[in-house]
């Protein structure tokens, strides 16, 4: 799933994430909100019913509002300049700031998962230098050795965009399936075609 870090002045912030899910209804959005005492606090915008939260779930994105560390695209609400703008994806400092919300959601991708080289390293960097370089469109998410992108489905020659939750469901079944053929190579990308 998609995350998003919001961060910076409070009103701003939540006239943000107002305006942001008002502009992509068509997305399930979970907001979660972390307090000065470390208590998690999680909403599902424009949900009022039960069955609407469960059909939420899981998300298309997240918009994180928290101080903790996340190699992820930064929104900063706010109109002092920021310190760190590596990860920044916009500044919103208002209601007019001129701000594309679904350009921002394309740009958004799923979250890496958060190792440094040592832990992972596959696709030769850390999750924050991965994030920084998709950004800044010198890498893609597909670059994530574990990027639930990783899986592509196609529906008459359409790309079809999958969360992670059906694309791990995918990736595990096939992978599952294909490991027993001879020939079978971990290291190979697989490639199944169903004609109809």
């Amino acid at each position: 799933m998609k995350c998003l870090k919001v961060t910076g002045t409070d009103n701003l912030v939540n006239e943000f994430i107002t305006n942001f899910c008002d502009t992509v209804r068509n997305r399930k959005i979970c907001v979660i909100s972390e307090n000065e005492a470390g208590e998690c606090n999680v909403s599902f915008p424009g949900s009022s019913f039960a069955m609407e939260i469960m059909r939420s779930m899981p998300p298309d994105i997240v918009l994180l509002r928290s101080h903790i560390y996340l190699a992820a695209p930064i929104i900063y609400c706010g109109s002092e300049p920021i310190e760190d703008g590596s990860l920044l994806l916009a500044q919103y400092n208002g209601e007019n700031s001129g701000i594309d919300y679904e350009d921002i959601y394309r740009k958004t991708f799923n979250l890496l998962p958060q190792k440094t080289a040592e832990e992972c390293g596959k696709c030769g960097m850390d999750c924050r230098r991965l994030a920084e370089a998709i950004l800044q469109g010198e890498k893609r998410e597909e670059d994530c050795y574990y990027a639930s992108s990783s899986v592509e489905v196609k529906l008459g020659g359409r790309l079809i965009e999958l969360s992670e939750f059906p694309s791990s469901i995918i990736k595990g079944a096939v992978t599952g399936l294909v490991s027993s053929l001879k020939g079978y190579n971990d290291k190979e990308d697989i490639s199944i075609r169903v004609k109809s």
